[in-house]
């Protein structure tokens, strides 16, 4: 039921944030083609050298980086070519047809570009003319002296990058575009209506994970249950305590681990990894005491050996604890465990006279 309502709440969300994408979509298409037209209006006024309102041949001309055929310079018949063939162009026919060919490789001519590159300074002169200085400055001096220096560097380093470029290197106009002013390109955030049926959508989602998630867990209780119903505890049920408790044996070199009806591992005493001595099997006693000894199978293999397995011996105890464990076997542990549940129920006392008095 709660997946019903999800699907349904989640259609007009669906609806409104595509509706809400497609409108942004359109809107920055159309700020792109807007700004598209600016730089090719731009372009179209640099080339419009005589200002009679068209761009002809030779103004293409001007515009060496407009070469076609890789050989530095633009000829007649490839700026007619860039025309579709005509002699000249107006600003409507060169954004349709010019501007696409022209924009990646077109440079403005906005900077000037025929200043001489900056020569390389003259390391073997000081900057500065320096007056001998007759003993050490002041602090004071020494830092007036450093923010001097710093402040011309910033000034050689400035002219170098605005004003001073090689001839050839012009101003891109086109592509690569400069930095969109921040959050131009962000998605606005949703209009009220919009948002309500987020909200409402999400409050369908949130209740139906909650039912989910409490499913999986009574599905993982019934599975837990079912397995655990479905080992032989004794003849009255009287070793199902053990199931969910662990016991540990510490000696000399490793921790003994036995978990009934689950598994029995050793790991080094001074740590390390976990090794598995076996996991549940069976029941393995005689035919008139089969539940005096379990039996754990199927452990970490032994180097060029069987897999490690383990003997469980129950003795009848007061308290429950692993008591000891062997190795009688390359791989084959024996461990006993005491337990109440391994006591005999003792038979029950004949009545004596005096219980025949009182009846």
């Amino acid at each position: 039921m709660l997946r019903t309502v999800k699907e349904e709440a989640e259609k007009p969300e669906k609806e409104a944030k595509e509706q809400h994408q497609k409108l942004w979509e359109e809107q920055l298409a159309a700020a792109k083609d807007q700004r598209e037209q600016e730089l090719a209006a731009d372009a179209f006024q640099e080339l419009d050298d005589d200002m009679d309102g068209t761009v002809s041949v030779t103004e293409l001309q001007t515009h060496p980086e407009l070469d076609t055929d890789g050989d530095g310079a633009l000829s007649e018949a490839e700026a007619q070519a860039l025309l579709s063939g005509d002699t000249q162009t107006d600003a409507t026919s060169f954004f349709d047809r010019v501007w696409a060919a022209i924009r990646d490789k077109y440079r403005s001519e906005a900077l000037p570009t025929d200043l001489p590159a900056p020569s390389a300074p003259d390391l073997t002169e000081p900057k500065e003319e320096q007056p001998p200085v007759p003993s050490p400055p002041t602090e004071e001096e020494e830092e007036e002296e450093e923010e001097e220096e710093a402040e011309e560097e910033e000034e050689e380093e400035d002219s170098e990058v605005q004003g001073e470029q090689p001839k050839e290197a012009l101003l891109p106009l086109a592509p690569p575009q400069p930095a969109s002013p921040a959050g131009e390109d962000k998605m606005p955030p949703y209009d009220e209506q919009t948002q309500a049926f987020i909200d409402a959508a999400q409050e369908a989602r949130n209740k139906f994970e909650e039912a989910e998630r409490s499913l999986k867990d009574m599905e993982e209780s019934i599975r837990n249950l079912e397995q655990e119903i479905s080992f032989d505890f004794g003849p009255n049920g009287e070793f199902a305590y053990l199931y969910s408790q662990c016991y540990e044996l510490t000696t000399n070199e490793y921790v003994y681990r036995l978990c009934p009806f689950k598994l029995v591992s050793q790991k080094p005493k001074l740590g390390g990894s976990p090794t598995s001595l076996g996991t549940w099997g069976s029941w393995v006693g005689p035919e008139h005491d089969r539940f005096s000894a379990m039996k754990y199978e199927q452990g970490t293999g032994c180097w060029q050996g069987p897999n490690r397995s383990t003997t469980v011996r129950l003795l009848c105890g007061k308290e429950t604890m692993v008591t000891s464990t062997t190795e009688p076997s390359r791989c084959e542990y024996l461990m006993e465990l005491m337990t109440p549940a391994a006591c005999l129920e003792p038979p029950p006392e004949a009545p004596t006279e005096d219980d025949h008095d009182e009846l």
